[in-house]
């Protein structure tokens, strides 16, 4: 073969650009401090390169972001909680302070106006917010806790849980106002008698609030529930399954309806489902042909609505009225709740289909006959067997049973509702010569009343019959043994939102109502930290708030008004008594003195015993915010192992990362120089090589 120089040229000019080339990737090397600048450069770094990028990418996300800004939630809500644990010490401190006999009207004025300073302080602690976001109020995070002035908004249907440990007595000195101003500079009147003066004591259950919303003459009533166990508590299985038809339709005026109505393969359905949100009612028939027809009737309008829904789910017809529809079938878990009541030995058995929750709750009208079961806005279920039971006393019982989500029992029990209507209230406008006739009625045993409610103090008095019941009721797994149901309207400044510890209703200014907390699914905020991994930051205000540090201040309040009044009673009798003239006047005062310092006797030594409770009170609302530190640092510990974790993590892929796509700096320096003189070397051979011809052989 003939070597020409065309051939040696163009061999030249090819290393020549070969070294070039080199020369050139190892300077992008250099100045990007990468192996590859494309993945074809090297598949198998690209593809390692991928796939720990996207680890690196998550890990910063969890640690750099995530993780900081629940360790900022979670050190806001510590440093809040700090400082409601200092705040409710100091009341402990004030209320052992006032359970001294010897101090005086001035000193236990001092003392309690230092403890309302402090519940304010408590309350308003409450209401602190990270990056504008309330801490304490769960899901509800743009409402504060407490209303910040006094307003106007309707709740109804509060439902106040209690234990049977929160049933105390309530002492009244009954015959007390004969003592009044009034009555004593009235000549005309009667000396009040020593033996007139009593002291009366009754059971008494302190609600969350005062001032409720109920008035003489509106016929209003409210409701005392308390709960038993079952004989054998309630237990479910998750085996069978049904179809449900998902329903959703505009109607004549435009208003969107939506159900989920469950499908029998029977040739009637049975089941009807209420939806109070929108006053509807639907049911469901199978027809002959094996399609369904699905009717819905407005309670409010009593317009009704029906769609005929094919076997597969198919829409088919709708009436004139129903603007459009949207038809689906759905397959619908049941869940199979058995159970045994107190008296019964035969088990009893309920199916309930597991329908979708929505923004409000709606109840199925069960086909075994008298139960039903209320969908919870959070997705919870609420199975109630509406066979009441008399009791002869004029309360009735119900069976209930609550599950969860996906099918399981939360908890079950019989619930006894006491229903307290108008005779057995006692008002704003109530004399108190009729509160001195609740507390007589309500020592009748047996034959008086068994419970009254003050609507102005907001407390259920109770019989010494229910007294004993309520107080001796055992605990409920799951549940609080004692429910009060109730309204209010009038809030005062410090007054906790009711959303944020009840269940209970609301109605706006356009009448629209809401529903609160109907379910058993709590309010926890969790962020992801980690893969697979996440904390919950918030804790929310039923975990550690209560209304009693409130109500502690206003019963101490009005004890010591009383007092007050009493001491100026007698002061105003002794100053009679030196002006007085005949012995007659005389001696009615010196009566009206020994009942006056009866009553006074007796009211001081309620209020000792009142601050003796609020120590025990006060340190109960300790202990509750002392639980929720310990659960808040709890998660916080938690937080910092994860962050170290990812920490580490980080690093490590970090490194990876780095060993997989960085250049190591020395070795491609050397790598350049080399390329460097390689290719001035190339050019000068070529130089030497093209000077030469072929000519210069011959």
């Amino acid at each position: 073969m003939r070597i020409t120089n065309k051939i040696m040229q163009n061999n030249s000019l090819y290393n020549i650009n070969n070294n070039k080339v080199t020369e050139d990737q190892l300077n992008t090397m250099m100045s990007t401090g990468k192996k590859i600048t494309r993945p074809s450069d090297d598949p198998v770094i690209a593809i390692r390169a991928l796939r720990l990028r996207s680890n690196v990418t998550q890990l910063s996300q969890y640690y750099e972001k995530n993780a900081k800004d629940a360790e900022s939630w979670l050190q806001v809500t510590a440093d809040a909680l700090s400082t409601i644990t200092d705040v409710l010490t100091d009341c402990v401190k004030q209320a052992t302070k006032g359970a001294n006999k010897d101090l005086t009207l001035d000193d236990l004025d001092t003392i309690i106006t230092q403890m309302d300073a402090l519940a304010q302080e408590y309350y308003s602690t409450g209401n602190v917010d990270y990056a504008g976001r309330y801490v304490f109020t769960g899901y509800r995070t743009d409402t504060a806790l407490t209303y910040d002035k006094t307003t106007t908004a309707s709740y109804t249907d509060i439902n106040d849980e209690f234990g049977a440990g929160n049933i105390a007595e309530s002492s009244r000195v009954v015959g007390k106002y004969k003592l009044e101003n009034a009555q004593i500079l009235d000549s005309s009147v009667s000396a009040t008698l020593e033996s007139e003066i009593v002291e009366k004591t009754v059971g008494r259950l302190r609600l969350s609030y005062d001032n409720l919303d109920y008035s003489e003459g509106d016929g209003k009533s409210a409701v005392l529930k308390y709960r038993e166990g079952l004989g054998q508590p309630a237990t479910s299985s998750v085996t069978t399954s049904m179809n449900s038809a998902s329903l959703t339709f505009k109607d004549e005026l435009g208003v969107t309806h939506y159900a989920a109505i469950p499908l029998n393969e029977s040739a009637k359905d049975d089941y009807t489902i209420t939806s109070s949100l929108d006053n509807m009612i639907y049911s469901s028939s199978r027809n002959s042909d094996g399609t369904y027809t699905i009717t819905g009737q407005n309670t409010e309008t009593n317009s009704s609505y029906k769609i005929t829904m094919a076997a597969d789910g198919t829409l088919l017809t709708k009436s004139a009225n129903v603007d459009s529809a949207i038809t689906s079938l759905e397959s619908t878990q049941v869940s199979t709740i058995t159970y045994t009541n107190p008296e019964g030995t035969t088990p009893k058995v309920v199916k309930v289909p597991l329908l979708p929750a929505i923004d409000q709750s709606y109840t199925i009208g069960l086909t075994d006959d008298g139960y039903t079961a209320t969908v919870n806005s959070d997705g919870t279920y609420t199975v109630t067997n509406n066979s009441k039971i008399e009791n002869g006393d004029g309360s009735f019982s119900n069976e209930i049973i609550q599950v969860t989500g996906n099918g399981s029992v939360y908890c079950s029990y019989v619930e006894t509702s006491i229903t307290i209507d108008s005779d057995h209230m006692i008002y704003k406008t109530s004399t108190e010569e009729d509160l001195d006739e609740a507390y007589n009625d309500l020592g009748r045993n047996p034959d008086g009343a068994l419970a009254y409610l003050n609507a102005s103090t907001g407390e259920v008095l109770l019989n010494d019959y229910l007294k004993e019941k309520l107080s001796t009721l055992p605990d409920i797994i799951n549940a609080k043994s004692i429910d009060m149901v109730y309204d209010k309207k009038e809030w005062a400044k410090g007054d906790i939102r009711p959303e944020n510890l009840f269940a209970c209703e609301y109605t706006d200014e356009n009448q629209k109502q809401i529903l609160y907390n109907k379910g058993t699914a709590g309010h926890g905020i969790a962020y992801d930290v980690g893969f697979a991994q996440s904390v919950v930051v918030n804790t929310t205000a039923d975990a550690v708030f209560t209304t009693n540090v409130k109500r502690d201040v206003g019963d101490l309040k009005d004890k010591l008004s009383q007092l007050k009044t009493m001491s100026t009673t007698l002061k105003t009798l002794n100053e009679r008594l030196e002006s007085a003239q005949d012995e007659e006047t005389k001696a009615k005062i010196n009566n009206q003195i020994s009942s006056a310092k009866k009553a006074y006797d007796f009211l001081r030594e309620d209020i000792q015993k009142e601050f003796e409770h609020k120590i025990t009170s006060m340190q109960k609302s300790l202990d509750t915010a002392n639980v929720a530190v310990t659960d808040n640092g709890t998660r916080s510990k938690r937080l910092d192992l994860i962050s170290t974790r990812l920490m580490s993590q980080t690093t490590t892929f970090k490194t990876l990362q780095s060993e997989n796509e960085d250049i190591d700096l020395a070795e491609a320096a050397t790598q350049l120089t080399t390329a460097q003189v390689t290719y001035e070397a190339s050019l000068m051979a070529t130089g030497k090589i093209s000077q030469t011809s072929l000519m210069n052989y011959i």
